[in-house]
């Protein structure tokens, strides 16, 4: 699993003495329940440093300008209170030169002890840390592949030198690393998301057609030896309210009843829930393709608490946005989207003409840090707001979730794996309050969104790809420039084995991990994965959370089941 140009290293403090550890050990009366981000991370950097020691320091040097020590920066730090630990990652340098997909992870307890180290440490060599290139002739050289006037790139911000290492032919480069260029490759890069939802029966939207990718342009030689698109950030503190939630109930979309809190304000009530940190918006068929995009000045109201039919496409998104945030919250203990409480903002009856003719758009995405609704005709002629698919949604909301962890690069296997996670979070939330807490899996559905894909089949079937045309097993992982390397595509071999996993039983038909167990594996396993992760990374941290999350009477048993669910798609622990 060793990545070409980097050396692995893998501690498990649980599988090793901790004498081992001994330049350390004076500080294990350390709490991290106590302590803060910068106590938890300058304890974590400790351990790192006298791991890579143990691990043979000296070890790090298998290139001949390569550095006996690392240069390590923390980057962030992640409580994981399903684990009573925090999670701290570090990112690599050489020279002050960061180092792209340098991967370095720490994982404290609560009482101050090591659980585990994982690192991927690079040894730079081949190249000069002195670029020969200039950054605005970089920036020409995107120009030119973008098939655009370079002066579309002015305003965009300075970019940063970094070393990169091209795995397929064993080349380490230093490049200019631009952020969130709003141009894309030439060639129809830019609209092959649009494309892959529009053939799935899945309209565009502008998360796919507003595009920002990511460059990385050599700084000696002028070429583009990777980009990727990058996914709008989430952003912004959230709303602040000192008000007491009230109790409202309406019709959704669906025209089922449905019982929510919103907020008593002068002229009645609105869709504005102070404990979840949610508001709901009407934009009344507004063009989110225009720029501006103006949003009314203040959420839904209604004159009294029981909404009636008035707003079913709103009820919809409010009472499954803030389903999601229960799941995240009650079952794997996180605050919202970013961990932090941030307010969620959805905005129903949205038109994108740009990407469909108006009325109709069939669509509902995270973008630019908040949720938006379209809808569309069925068959019978009548309208459906996409607010009404929580699968969707859950999905949607998911893609915030993985940009504030392990931000995976939306790109190739990583960007498949990005995908495979949404969807396995959109079947285990959608199931959750559909069949019911802790169901039996065999009575769920495992389409993702039902009769949105094409000739009316399903976006996708985790149980049965091939029913959409998808690959369900490594052997048929598909290699294309189209849709950022497949990632709509190759993500249902993932999926594939996440059914197998969670409908998984044992000789006497007792299923041996639940839905619980899965959610929560999945979710710990997220918090340790570098941004490139593959499938065969996926597996190896789902391994090691549960070898650390389940009592040792069970799980030889449960892991046994994870990598016989991942076998049978052809994944497995040796790449």
């Amino acid at each position: 699993m060793e990545k070409r140009g980097f050396r692995s290293v893998r501690y498990v403090a649980a599988e090793r003495d901790v004498e081992e550890l001994g330049a350390v050990e004076p500080m294990l009366s350390f709490a991290t329940s106590d302590g803060g981000d910068e106590e938890v991370g300058d304890l974590a950097r400790q351990y790192l440093d006298r791991v890579l020691e143990l691990e043979g320091g000296a070890g790090l040097s298998f290139g001949v300008d390569a550095e006996p020590a690392p240069e390590l920066t923390r980057s962030s730090v992640q409580a994981s209170p399903l684990s009573n630990s925090s999670v701290v990652r570090f990112a690599q340098a050489s020279g002050s030169i960061p180092i792209f997909g340098s991967h370095m992870l720490v994982e404290v307890g609560a009482d101050g002890k090591l659980v585990g180290v994982e690192a991927e440490l690079a040894a730079v060599q081949g190249t000069s840390p002195t670029p020969t290139l200039a950054a605005d002739e970089a920036a020409a050289r995107i120009a030119a592949l973008a098939e655009v006037d370079p002066a579309a790139l002015q305003g965009a911000g300075a970019p940063s030198l970094t070393y990169y290492h091209d795995d397929e032919v064993d080349r380490w480069h230093l490049v200019w690393f631009f952020h969130d260029l709003a141009v894309a490759p030439a060639g129809g890069a830019n609209h092959e998301g649009h494309a892959e939802h529009a053939r799935r029966g899945h309209g565009g939207s502008p998360r796919h057609r507003v595009v920002r990718f990511n460059y990385l342009v050599d700084a000696h030689d002028g070429e583009v030896v990777f980009h990727y698109s990058s996914a709008p950030r989430a952003r912004g503190k959230a709303h602040e309210q000192a008000a007491i939630p009230s109790k409202c109930q309406g019709l959704d979309a669906l025209g089922e009843p449905q019982e929510f809190f919103g907020q008593a304000v002068a002229e009645g009530y609105e869709l504005s829930d102070p404990m979840r940190r949610m508001r709901t918006f009407d934009i009344a068929g507004g063009d989110i393709s225009a720029s501006p995009i103006r949003l009314p000045k203040q959420p839904i109201r209604h004159a009294g608490a029981d909404f009636g039919g008035d707003y079913q496409a709103a009820v919809s998104a409010h009472v499954n946005v803030g389903r999601v945030l229960d799941f995240y919250r009650s079952i794997l203990m996180r605050d919202s989207v970013d961990d932090k409480g941030m307010e969620i903002i959805s905005v129903v009856n949205c038109i994108s003409s740009d990407d469909e003719d108006p009325p109709d758009w069939s669509n509902a995405t995270w973008w630019d840090g908040r949720m938006w609704y379209g809808q569309m005709h069925d068959a019978g002629g009548q309208v459906r707001s996409f607010a009404a698919f929580l699968d969707v949604i859950a999905h949607e909301l998911t893609h915030g979730v993985i940009e504030h962890t392990a931000d995976l690069i939306y790109k190739g296997e990583s960007g498949a794996l990005n995908e495979s996670l949404c969807d396995i979070f959109a079947m285990i939330i959608g199931n959750w309050y559909r069949v019911g807490a802790d169901s039996d899996p065999a009575h769920w559905s495992w389409e993702f969104g039902p009769g949105l894909g094409g000739s009316g089949k399903p976006i996708r079937d985790l149980s049965d790809p091939g029913r959409t045309g998808d690959p369900d097993h490594m052997s048929r992982y598909l290699k294309t420039r189209e849709d950022e390397g497949g990632v709509h595509t190759n993500s249902n071999i993932h999926n594939k084995a996440a059914y197998f996993l969670i409908t998984g039983v044992d000789g006497a038909g007792k299923a041996v991990i639940s839905p619980r167990e899965a959610a929560i594996l999945y979710y710990m396993c997220l918090l340790r994965l570098p941004q490139r992760a593959t499938f065969a990374r996926t597996l190896r941290g789902l391994v090691d959370v549960a070898r650390s999350y389940f009592a040792a009477a069970e799980r030889e048993r449960k892991v046994a089941a994870i990598e016989a669910a991942y076998g049978r798609v052809g994944i497995s622990l040796v790449e």
